[in-house]
């Protein structure tokens, strides 16, 4: 069976890029990647739907060349920005009946909150579960293969985005001839940019992009607080442009080879030529002399991050600060945080070969992210190279969503599904037997020993049947934007 390739796609402030990778061990393994810049985006917005469409075909090729891998399928992250958290509890009844919990299980609680939860100009991308109850008796992370009688509850975050922003992302990827498998918000992705001791005292991940700063607070393995700021690297490169009088091009230049964030360690000897705008002769000024404009903006955004964290009632943060994004390349940002904040401050620079930059972090996050669900959900299991399909069971009912996403993973597991059905094609095709079902077989989203009880398992509230005809992904997806857009 072929192996298993997760593509993350990410549309940033000025650049979009995509990381290809595989699960390895407890980590990522990044075999390729893929950068463009454009003026077709903006903190993480499509803002010219052709310059990022091209520029989205463009990162796609980069990516292909770069892994020797045919893509055609993606996971697409979205920012924080314009997004609401709420949270909610579902729970699965049993009847006395004697049951192993398996994935399905909780794809049916968290899809039942994502329905519960869908709003009118708002669209749910991420349901993550908190914590699980088996019985009502313990909290449980991952309650899989554990035996319930009477009920399986989950308490779960949900994470909602403006539905707009939503439909023209997912859009601009689709039109560029690629498929988007799931959304993830950075708000659960920064999570895996943590270690364990800093996700369970309590951390928070600062991504600072070119126009976008965003951040997220975790403790105890749960997200605690996340936001956004409009603001980034590109307004400090305006402010050098304005106090110098230089172009943007030339103040972003000077930036990335002499800039420093923290003026107390900033050379005062080096020279730096600076050519005017108004065609003059080019000015001298030291790292230091920019150190004192870069250093102004840079506190001035982390001040505004701390503001947004205490507004929602982060007052301490004993797992320290995590600094990644494109902007943390610039010297002396670690010193500033450190000298604003008593916590242990590090850049989380990612390890993996070809992706050692810190604007490719939530990209490879948002790979870790979709290896966390496939995981809790049992849609693949995944061993290092090697890669086992689990077949889906397929439920009932008639009655259609209007949702974005019809289901939560609907279409990964539909796509899994079709994997190991060509599998299994390969395999009688090279003369090895291939196992049938039996005539009279008969499947349910819940099959378990009828003997015991025939009292069927029920969600605690009616949240109506979903359909469990196989459709064909993309008339489906067709299908799906035709009801977007009347």
């Amino acid at each position: 069976m072929k192996e298993h390739y997760y593509v993350a796609l990410d549309i940033g402030s000025t650049s979009v890029k995509a990381v290809v990778g595989e699960k390895f061990h407890d980590g990522v393994n990044v075999i390729g990647t893929g950068q463009t810049f454009t003026d077709g985006i903006s903190k993480g917005m499509v803002k010219d739907f052709e310059l990022a469409r091209n520029a989205i075909k463009d990162t796609i090729k980069k990516a292909k060349i770069a892994s020797g891998v045919d893509i055609d399928e993606v996971f697409l992250k979205m920012p924080i920005t314009d997004t609401q958290f709420i949270t909610g509890e579902e729970e699965l009844r049993f009847g006395g009946v004697s049951t192993e919990i398996n994935g399905t299980h909780i794809e049916d609680l968290l899809e039942s909150l994502r329905e519960k939860a869908m709003h009118g100009d708002r669209e749910v991308i991420t349901v993550y579960p908190n914590h699980f109850k088996v019985d009502d008796l313990h909290e449980v992370m991952d309650p899989k293969e554990m035996i319930a009688t009477q009920s399986l509850s989950v308490s779960a975050g949900v994470i909602l985005i403006n539905r707009s922003l939503l439909i023209n992302a997912v859009k601009c990827v689709e039109d560029a001839g690629m498929t988007v498998m799931d959304v993830y918000s950075d708000a659960v992705n920064y999570q895996h940019l943590l270690s364990e001791s800093e996700v369970e005292l309590g951390g928070t991940v600062i991504d600072i992009g070119a126009e976008l700063t965003q951040f997220g607070f975790y403790e105890r393995g749960t997200l605690k607080g996340a936001g956004s700021l409009p603001v980034g690297g590109n307004h400090i490169t305006n402010d050098l442009s304005e106090a110098f009088n230089t172009s943007f091009e030339a103040a972003e230049k000077m930036k990335q080879q002499y800039g420093h964030a923290f003026y107390d360690m900033a050379s005062a000897e080096d020279i730096v030529m600076v050519p005017q705008r108004d065609g003059g002769d080019d000015i001298e000024v030291t790292p230091k002399d920019l150190s004192d404009i870069i250093e102004l903006r840079m506190e001035e955004l982390l001040m505004g991050v701390f503001e947004k964290l205490q507004t929602q009632g982060v007052t301490k943060v004993n797992g320290g600060f995590i600094i990644t994004g494109g902007s943390a390349n610039l010297l002396g940002v670690k010193e500033l945080m450190q000298d604003l904040v008593t916590e242990k401050v590090r850049v989380h620079i990612p390890r993996q070969m070809g992706a050692r930059k810190p604007e490719f972090s939530s990209a490879i996050a948002t790979i870790s992210s979709g290896i966390m669900f496939d995981e809790l959900l049992e849609y693949v299991i995944i061993d290092n190279y090697e890669t086992e399909h689990e077949e889906a069971e397929t439920g009932t009912g008639n009655e259609e969503s209007q949702s974005f996403f019809k289901g939560l993973f609907n279409k990964r597991r539909e796509t899994n599904t079709r994997q190991l059905e060509e599998a299994s094609a390969d395999e009688s095709q090279s003369g090895e037997k291939v196992q049938e079902p039996h005539a009279d077989e008969e499947y349910s989203d819940y099959a378990y020993d009828t003997d015991q009880s025939e009292e069927p398992v029920t969600r605690s509230e009616d949240s109506g049947e979903r359909s469990g005809k196989s459709k064909d992904y993309r008339a489906y997806m067709k299908k799906l934007f035709k009801n977007l857009f009347e």
